[in-house]
């Protein structure tokens, strides 16, 4: 068999020449060579040009923010857990009572059976515990719309007028305009709210952002 050196084509035993490329063919492709990068004589590095700060920089990786929930989201959540817990607990514990006393009977020894019933009775405390933070979260509830509505009247009334926000290239492309827009809006929150949770910031962002 030949081989094309140019386009890698075969051919049959009695061609010699590639038509296509015009050149004569060879019995055996070469493997190919990884061409040497030459800096230009005239290139100059700069004269902060540091090799080795670019090799040990630290990467920062981008912290990870959940998605913000309101309290009645995070409420009917809480209380869903509780239930499952609840639930799986009670069952379990009653099971566990049946067969202890020999109402039902399993091939487990009565240890196996102690530590099962611990198990379900911590299932079972567990979701009692989930209902008393369900009810806590409801009542925290107000003071937290209060905030997010305090927030966006200083977002309307003061924020929106910010030189951060205003002074913005509208000339941008969309996409780069609302991410500039979105980092001066972050950043006018943090800094009038510092104690803002970073889900509820990002989320307030966004809706101050989409609203222009």
């Amino acid at each position: 068999m030949a081989w094309c050196p140019k386009c890698k084509n075969e051919y049959r035993e009695g061609i010699t020449h590639c038509p296509d490329c015009d050149i004569d063919l060879v019995e055996e492709l070469l493997p190919e060579q990884e061409e040497d990068f030459e800096i230009p004589e005239d290139f100059e590095f700069p004269e902060d040009f540091d090799p080795a700060a670019i090799l040990d920089e630290p990467k920062e990786k981008p912290a990870y923010v959940k998605a913000y929930k309101s309290p009645e989201e995070r409420y009917a959540d809480m209380r869903s857990s509780a239930w499952t817990f609840v639930s799986v607990g009670g069952i379990g514990l009653v099971i566990m009572i049946l067969a202890l006393t020999g109402v039902l009977t399993f091939p487990f020894h009565d240890f196996a059976l102690i530590v099962m019933l611990l198990l379900f009775a911590g299932f079972f405390a567990g979701g009692m515990v989930s209902f008393q933070s369900a009810k806590k979260l409801k009542l925290l509830a107000a003071s937290e719309h209060a905030f997010i509505e305090k927030v966006t009247d200083w977002y309307h009334s003061e924020g929106i007028r910010a030189e951060a926000v205003t002074a913005l290239d509208v000339s941008l492309p969309e996409e780069l305009f609302y991410l500039r827009r979105y980092e001066a809006v972050s950043e006018l929150i943090r800094e009038h709210f510092p104690d803002i949770q970073e889900d509820l910031l990002n989320k307030l962002a966004s809706d101050f952002c989409e609203e222009a």
